[in-house]
């Protein structure tokens, strides 16, 4: 009864390469990308992990659409715990990767793949401008286009597993995401729901430190005149190639931001470079005009677009929601996850897990709390 009935075909192209990883190889890459984590919060629950497990990574590339509907390969990995069955299947979109050389199918293997060394198959896609796709613009925190893409990548695994593999992936899984991929978490289970046919089905869903309306976080920044996360030069871009905005950036950044641009938004640095590159007061690379209540047809055209991104209307699930997200969070307004509980807590079975330690040390909690409830269950 676990097993899909049917999966439909054509969604997977190619297998890409494959590789074995040991668990010490993820905990390196982990602080080479994050070198602030205290990975010390980790040890009350390292005999959640099999240390001395090995994990196959599968990279696949597959066919789905690009945000205006046009065809597009993308890619994507599936981790496998080697020598033991599988627990069953956790779904983890990234962390919003700044660098589109950073993905899955490049590194093969990534942080959110540790769930495959408590013996979870992990299915992580790359998103559309990452992997394979890397020279296509990304779609920022696109929401209805991320779900769309981590549900084709998906599909495209359990076509990939029966074609190659002796077990069939189930129809039963878990999602987990925090921070970006909390976003593309949510929008996955919701693209799932409003699939008639979906040959998935969600258990539970786990997400931590997400953005789930656009314009929201967007006027929460503005306000507060700080960011955290270098993200939102990047997310402009975005909205500019996406939406045609043919964007004046005399009037949209300012100071060395503006002189740069090119070369500092060409997606080739990774958060940490780019946290080096941009300062956390907007103040040092926002045009004046966008703290102004006038502010300037250019600063108008992006928040023009904004407002069609967003999840927190709610929508009707028979899946558990966890969401958890760090009251001192200087990177996602904490209000962000607030929001979304409260319009989903009259029509899902939600549960919202608060804390403190910035968006950062909060993040492995909430990857903490998730995998005690995986593993308990």
């Amino acid at each position: 009864m676990d097993q899909a009935e049917s999966v439909p075909d054509g969604y997977l192209v190619s297998v890409l390469h494959s590789r074995e990883f040991g668990i010490q190889e993820m905990i390196d890459l982990t602080l080479r990308d994050f070198p602030e984590l205290d990975l010390s919060m980790l040890e009350s629950v390292t005999d959640l992990f099999n240390l001395e497990l090995r994990v196959n990574v599968t990279a696949i590339s597959y066919n789905t659409t690009d945000p205006d509907g046009n065809p597009v390969v993308a890619s994507g990995i599936i981790v496998q715990p080697i020598g033991i069955p599988s627990r069953g299947v956790v779904h983890v979109p990234p962390t919003t990767p700044l660098s589109c050389l950073e993905g899955g199918s490049d590194l093969l293997f990534i942080t959110e793949g540790v769930f495959a060394f408590m013996g979870f198959t992990v299915i992580i896609p790359d998103l559309i401008g990452s992997g394979i796709s890397k020279d296509m613009p990304q779609p920022f925190l696109f929401m209805d286009h991320s779900g769309q893409v981590c549900y084709h990548m998906h599909l495209a695994a359990m076509e990939y597993c029966n074609k190659y593999s002796l077990t069939p992936l189930p129809a039963e899984i878990n999602i987990f995401g925090y921070s970006g991929g909390a976003t593309a978490a949510v929008a996955l289970l919701r693209h799932i729901d409003r699939e008639p046919e979906s040959p998935l089905r969600v258990k539970k869903l786990f997400s931590g430190g997400g953005l789930y309306n656009m314009s929201h976080a967007y006027d929460i920044l503005k306000e507060r005149e700080y960011a955290e996360y270098p993200l939102i030069p990047l997310l402009i871009a975005s909205l500019d190639h996406w939406y045609e905005l043919n964007l004046d950036y005399s009037r949209v950044f300012s100071g060395d931001l503006l002189v740069n641009r090119e070369r500092w938004l060409d997606r080739t640095k990774n958060a940490e470079q780019m946290r080096a590159l941009i300062e956390p007061d907007l103040h040092t690379y926002m045009h004046p005009d966008f703290f102004t209540e006038e502010k300037n047809p250019e600063i108008l055209k992006i928040e023009n677009v904004l407002s069609l991104h967003s999840m927190t209307d709610g929508w009707h699930t028979k899946t558990h929601i966890y969401l958890g997200h760090a009251k001192d969070d200087l990177s996602v307004p904490f209000s962000e996850t607030q929001i979304l509980y409260n319009n989903l807590k009259t029509k899902a079975n939600v549960t919202m897990i608060t804390g403190w330690g910035g968006h950062y040390n909060y993040g492995i909690e909430f990857f903490i709390a998730a995998c005690l409830y995986l593993t308990v269950n």
